[in-house]
């Protein structure tokens, strides 16, 4: 009986482990599209900050400069309120393998060098300095458009 009962448990704990998380009850759908001059951006990182109590959610851009806002599970949307908004894309170079950098220090001493370069301004990486803004509400359609400045 012991037996049967340990099974059970561990039968209930495993399936417990692999369920995916829940998602955040009251999010709402949220995308958008995000342009530098015109254009769009692929591979940008997409934050709403809320600007009281919340959760921040985030997305990534396609090659069409599409997002799709998450908070807790892909594409589970966005918490309603207002938001301060950071976009960042930036490009490693220098970059190696975990691999290839142990092996590099191992023959020259130091760490490789690694330089992270900004392919939007810079302005654009804080919600303190963005200027940008959104608000997400229960009745709208919740679709933003950024179009970035230089």
């Amino acid at each position: 009986m012991r037996y049967l009962m340990f099974l059970l448990l561990l039968a209930g704990s495993l399936a417990w482990m692999g369920c995916a998380p829940a998602g955040l009850e009251g999010t709402i759908a949220a995308s958008g599209t995000v342009t530098h001059n015109g254009q769009p951006v692929e591979g940008a990182t997409v934050v709403f900050s809320p600007e009281g109590e919340g959760r921040a959610a985030s997305g990534l851009t396609d090659a069409s400069g599409r997002f799709q806002l998450q908070t807790l599970n892909p594409d589970d949307g966005v918490l309603p309120g207002k938001y301060q908004v950071a976009i960042s894309k930036t490009q490693v170079e220098g970059g190696m393998s975990e691999e290839e950098s142990q092996a590099y220090t191992a023959e020259h001493g130091k760490s490789p060098e690694v330089t992270v370069k900004d392919l939007l301004p810079e302005k654009y990486k804080s919600p303190a300095t963005s200027g940008l803004a959104a608000e997400v509400t229960a009745s709208d359609k919740n679709e933003f458009t950024f179009d970035l400045k230089d």
